[in-house]
C-alpha cells in the first residue's frame, strides 16, 4: 500500500511537471496557472499522505535488521527521491512565475516549499539513523589482511613492465 502511495506521488509529480512546463509558453494564461496550482496541490497532498504512512513504519523498523526493515528503507528512499524532485519543480515553478508574471496568486507558496523541505529533511534523517543503527559495530567486522605478492620484489618490478611498444 505504501509503495502504491509513492507511485501516486510520482504520477502527481509528472502531472505537475508537465503543467509547469507550460508557464511562459504561448498557451500560458489563467487556465494553465490553475492547472499548475491544482496539480501542485495534488502532488503536495500525495507526498504528505505517503509520508504519513511510511514514517511510522520506518520508525518502528529502526534498529531492526530483517527484510521488512530493508523494504521500508527502500520505500522511504523512493519517497525521498520523489520529494526532492518535487522541490526542484516547485522552485522552478516559482522562478518561471517571477519571469512570466500573470495577475493571479502564485501557484506555489514559500510555506509549501518550506513544508516539503522539512518533510525531506525528516525522511533523510530517519534513513540516516536507520542505517547507522543497523550497521554492526566495528569490532564485529572482519578486516581483510593485506596481501603481499610472493613472487615479486621491488627490485624485479621493472622486469615485468613492457618497455617497448614497437
Amino acid at each position: 500500500a505504501q509503495l502504491q502511495l509513492v507511485h501516486e506521488c510520482n504520477a502527481q509529480l509528472a502531472l505537475f511537471r508537465a503543467a509547469v512546463q507550460n508557464i511562459g509558453t504561448t498557451t500560458d494564461g489563467a487556465a494553465v496557472r490553475r492547472e499548475v496550482e491544482t496539480t501542485g496541490r495534488a502532488c503536495f497532498k500525495a507526498c504528505e499522505a505517503a509520508r504519513n504512512s511510511i514514517l511510522p513504519q520506518l520508525r518502528d523498523a529502526q534498529g531492526a535488521e530483517d527484510g521488512n526493515a530493508q523494504e521500508w528503507s527502500r520505500v522511504a528512499s523512493l519517497l525521498i527521491g520523489c520529494v526532492s524532485m518535487y522541490l526542484v519543480e516547485m522552485r522552478r515553478c516559482c522562478a518561471l512565475e517571477r519571469t512570466f508574471p500573470v495577475p493571479t496568486e502564485p501557484c506555489i507558496t514559500n510555506n509549501q516549499i518550506t513544508a516539503m523541505e522539512s518533510l525531506l529533511e525528516n525522511m533523510e534523517n530517519l534513513i540516516t539513523v536507520h542505517f547507522s543503527t543497523t550497521e554492526g559495530s566495528p569490532e564485529n567486522k572482519v578486516t581483510p589482511r593485506r596481501r603481499r605478492g610472493t613472487s615479486c620484489r621491488p627490485q624485479c618490478m621493472c622486469s615485468k613492465l613492457k618497455t617497448s611498444y614497437a
